[in-house]
């Protein structure tokens, strides 16, 4: 039982297994939630995703041995989830933020890709925790100027 609430929560209730880009479904599917339930843009669901994606992502990863499954989506979720930190979830701001964070998280610029390779799920999540860092970090400024 555990195993299978463990893969519910790594591969974001299963939107990791949907064909093609299973990270982006991840991300999409945050976007969703966000968009019918702004009340999840809170600082203590980004730190329960980040630090129990850890502990997701580890045991997942032994369940599985495959290292950073692309089943694994929890991390996607978590960095598309702090994009939006203390931001108002109109439909612009999640289509930009969705944006930036696809873009960060697939190109991986620098830091980014260097934490990757970490051990385990810290590797797994820190490389997405980065690019939703990043990600709110331009969106703040892109908010500011218009």
């Amino acid at each position: 039982m555990l195993k299978k609430i463990n893969h519910l929560l790594a591969s974001g209730f299963y939107s990791g297994h949907l064909p093609a880009a299973p990270g982006t479904w991840g991300s999409l599917l945050m976007v969703l939630l966000l968009f019918f339930f702004p009340i999840l843009n809170n600082i203590y669901l980004i730190s329960a995703l980040s630090i129990g994606g850890i502990a997701v992502a580890n045991f997942e990863e032994r369940q599985t041995g495959i290292k950073d499954d692309s089943k694994i989506v929890i991390d996607e979720m978590a960095g598309q989830l702090l994009t939006f930190y203390t931001l108002k979830t109109s439909i612009p701001v999640l289509v930009g933020g969705f944006i930036l964070f696809r873009v960060f998280d697939i190109t991986k610029p620098w830091l980014i890709d260097k934490v990757q390779d970490l051990p385990s799920g810290w590797g797994v999540m820190l490389d997405d925790i980065l690019a939703g860092l990043t990600s709110l970090i331009i969106l703040k400024v892109i908010i500011t100027l218009i």
